[in-house]
């Protein structure tokens, strides 16, 4: 990432966390946490650079609403056990040419990160947590859906959280044709064979710790390891099997 690209998502982060600062007297009564952290994301393209990113954190547990990572929802059934809602999402994946050292990727065009809506399900049982999710892209980049089926569990000791997670991350066609296909004018352009995805299935395994400093202060970190589907393998930009990002961070929360 360039270093203007650095400094913006910095500014980004600064305005965001400005803006909702004054949330914390309005959510008095619910749950609410900001933050910082810090993302390292290794895409599945061809010689292309790790993408190092600074990203404001927000979580807000409301009666009617929250706010999760880079999703905001409406929860249109809500109860300890089952959560059915409606939600709004940024999707930060994409591809910018210039990224890579391969000159025939740096032929194609840029694939821009989008937002998406959909509905959520959340069934919490003893034994962990278990959600699925479907999400249109609402800004005409793909078109595409994407969804996720997965399981999460906390264990707790003491000051210290673990989360491990298992997924299925799906995506369709458009989707996978958006961000992972070759047109037959980029083929033409860049000697690149011209590529169609079909739909595609990924496993993915994660890993969240956070440890609490103090009864508002917590550190956290995490990572997740995302096994392509053959619809991503397969396409001329893609030179890995697998994908993986790191995270580090802390929060406050009110």
């Amino acid at each position: 990432m360039r270093l203007c690209g650095i400094w913006r998502h910095i500014a980004i982060c600064a305005l965001f966390l400005a803006l909702v600062w004054p949330l914390r007297a309005a959510a008095a009564a619910d749950e609410l946490f900001i933050g910082l952290s810090g993302e390292m994301n290794v895409t599945p393209y061809k010689n292309y650079d790790p993408q190092w990113t600074p990203w404001p954190v927000l979580g807000y547990e409301g009666t009617y609403a929250y706010v999760r990572g880079f999703a905001a929802g409406l929860k249109i059934i809500s109860s300890q056990l089952f959560e059915f809602s409606a939600f709004a999402e940024y999707d930060d994946t994409s591809f910018q040419a210039s990224n890579s050292s391969d000159k025939r990727l740096r032929q194609l065009s840029n694939r821009h990160s989008s937002a998406a809506a959909g509905l959520g399900l959340r069934l919490m049982t003893p034994y962990g947590m278990l959600h699925a999710s479907g999400a249109r892209d609402m800004l005409n980049n793909s078109n595409g859906l994407n969804g996720v089926i997965g399981y999460m569990i906390p264990l707790e000791y003491g000051a210290l959280e673990l989360t491990p997670s298992l997924g299925l991350q799906w995506s369709d066609a458009k989707y996978n044709a958006y961000y992972y296909g070759v047109s037959d004018k980029e083929s033409r352009k860049s000697g690149l064979k011209a590529y169609a995805p079909g739909p595609g299935i990924a496993p993915a395994a994660g890993l969240t710790i956070d440890y609490s400093l103090t009864d508002a202060w917590e550190i956290f970190c995490g990572g997740e390891l995302v096994f392509l589907d053959n619809a991503v393998r397969d396409s001329p930009m893609v030179g890995r099997t697998n994908t993986y990002s790191l995270m580090l961070g802390f929060s406050f929360n009110f």
